[in-house]
């Protein structure tokens, strides 16, 4: 996290966790996290960062290399975008804005220097340069029912749809899908400690300030999925739902692990994917932890694992999960063999394919 950033989030309140590198909350957790889905919300965004691509052939590098078409993105869009390996493995899932005459590729910070490297080795005689984001750069997000109107009263014009994006005065703002539309609007903001600090200050007496995990719950919630470290060739693109939110193209041209995601697409059967979940568990649950068969025993084989997951109260969780389908209809799952932390399966905000369910 900017040191300048930190220090000014410390001075307004926020706890950080004991690494240094999130805030736990701003003094009032069990306040906090009831207004999660019932008031105006305002947290700092930590461990994301994004790589710059720049150079008259960053579109054509870009479009070789990941699942979704990036011809489609314009500097007011947005979009979802999987990088994977030959065998159609996800190393990573970006969100992809237009800048100037290049992209941004948003990531977390985990997943920098295994990315940006491979990314580079595939650069050869192509005229495109990738570089990470300035180090003084810091994201916000806001949610509430009435945060595009409060939030407009001091940027100007928003993003008018999801995925839209809006990039003025050296802040970038992206508008993320909600589980529901009766909740509001959510928008990422994107800019230098000074002109994020200064906004912070601004839309303060309109909305809470909450610890970092909301982003994430919020993420969870609306069923948008990420991959981190601990995820990292664990799932195909279907897997994690990217085929209905717009994470894949079928009608672009060659990219590495196109071959196994289109047969899948067009001949296989999706036996796989994303559901949230919310269970109880002693331990600390983490991305890429087993989910087994309630009641199965020492010998029970894994029919999922967790995407991402993030504390709601004392002892209960609430995640993204990839599980087996049949499992799934069923709902007969648990975390790591644990029968206590049997999964109660939530429905997506978004329909599946008959092939999925």
């Amino acid at each position: 996290m900017n040191e300048q950033w930190k220090q000014y989030l410390q001075n307004a309140g926020a706890i950080l966790t004991h690494d240094g590198t999130s805030v736990e909350h701003f003094g009032q957790a069990e306040k906090e996290q009831a207004a999660i889905d019932s008031a105006h919300i305002i947290m700092p965004i930590t461990g994301m960062t994004f790589i710059q691509a720049s150079g008259i052939d960053a579109k054509t590098f870009l479009q070789g290399q990941l699942t979704n078409d990036i011809v489609l993105i314009n500097p007011q869009s947005s979009q979802l975008s999987g990088y994977c390996t030959p065998k159609g493995r996800l190393l990573a899932l970006f969100r992809i804005t237009q800048h100037g005459d290049g992209y941004r590729l948003h990531l977390p910070t985990c997943l920098l220097e295994k990315i940006l490297p491979r990314l580079k080795m595939f650069v050869m005689r192509a005229k495109v340069t990738l570089e990470p984001a300035a180090a003084e750069t810091v994201r916000i997000g806001i949610s509430g029912k009435d945060a595009a109107i409060k939030l407009s009263a001091h940027v100007g014009a928003l993003p008018n749809a999801i995925h839209g994006v809006t990039d003025e005065n050296g802040i970038t703002i992206i508008q993320h899908p909600v589980k529901h539309q009766e909740l509001g609007s959510r928008f990422e903001l994107i800019g230098n400690h000074e002109k994020i600090q200064s906004l912070w200050q601004r839309l303060s007496p309109d909305f809470l300030p909450t610890g970092s995990g909301a982003w994430q719950l919020l993420n969870i919630n609306a069923a948008q999925p990420s991959v981190v470290s601990e995820t990292v060739e664990m799932f195909i693109p279907q897997m994690l739902n990217l085929h209905v939110i717009d994470g894949v193209s079928f009608k672009k041209g060659c990219y590495p692990g196109q071959e196994v995601v289109a047969r899948l697409h067009y001949r296989g059967k999706l036996k796989r994917h994303m559901q949230i979940a919310q269970f109880h568990s002693e331990q600390t649950p983490l991305p890429g932890m087993s989910l087994y068969p309630l009641d199965g025993g020492e010998e029970a084989q894994s029919i999922g694992n967790v995407v991402q997951v993030e504390q709601i109260s004392n002892h209960q969780y609430r995640a993204l999960c990839v599980l087996s389908n049949d499992f799934a209809a069923n709902k007969v799952a648990c975390l790591q063999r644990d029968a206590k932390a049997a999964l109660k399966l939530y429905g997506l905000p978004y329909d599946l394919p008959a092939d999925s369910e």
